[in-house]
């Protein structure tokens, strides 16, 4: 910070170098000037120490429950792209299967599924938007019953829920689709929407 007219009064320049406002050329110059000057390091020293009583009187204890929002925005950005990176393994799976196919409620369904991963990924575009009290449930159909694989997400803004992954796949499983109440249910209580078989 250059200030004209007042370079050959350097004891001016004291609060500024205090602060760190100077320039290279200034500072230097001051410096200089210290080394010969009895008044301007005790000027230095209550400036500085001003400086801090400021900073301390400004400063504002964040709400308690700021850390726990930014620990949780954290902990949800690393498990979405934890999520996505096993999407991503299962779908380049060599055994990974493809079934779509329309329901009977609107819009279509689709499962990939890889038995070497015991998973299967499930998308749909279209499905109606449900009541609050209602929820989209996923099911393994095997030999013996329906098992929850999950509970699909209400859709965002642009109308396409995001996709689920499921563990627990067995050879010979079907995935089906029920509307279930809100929380999901342990056993389907309404017809399938829509069963999807996985071809070998």
């Amino acid at each position: 910070m250059r200030i004209p007219g007042l370079r050959r009064n350097q004891h001016v320049l004291a609060g500024a170098y205090a602060l760190d406002a100077l320039d290279d050329a200034e500072r230097a110059r001051f410096e200089r000037h210290l080394t010969s000057c009895a008044t301007c390091p005790d000027e230095i020293r209550g400036f500085t120490a001003a400086a801090a009583e400021l900073g301390r009187a400004a400063a504002v204890m964040p709400p308690p429950a700021l850390k726990g929002r930014v620990l949780a925005d954290v902990a949800a950005l690393g498990g979405a792209r934890s999520l996505d990176a096993e999407i991503a393994a299962l779908l380049s799976a060599p055994d990974a299967r493809v079934a779509t196919a329309a329901t009977s409620a609107g819009g279509t369904a689709t499962v990939v599924a890889s038995l070497s991963a015991s998973a299967m990924v499930f998308t749909s575009v279209g499905l109606p938007v449900l009541p609050t009290t209602s929820v989209y449930e996923l099911w393994f159909i095997g030999s013996g019953g329906a098992r929850p694989a999950g509970l699909v997400p209400p859709a965002p803004s642009d109308g396409t829920p995001p996709p689920v992954l499921a563990p627990g796949l067995s050879g010979g499983d079907a995935v089906g689709v029920t509307v279930e109440p809100a929380g999901g249910s342990p056993a389907p209580t309404t017809t399938p929407i829509v069963v999807l078989t996985l071809s070998a």
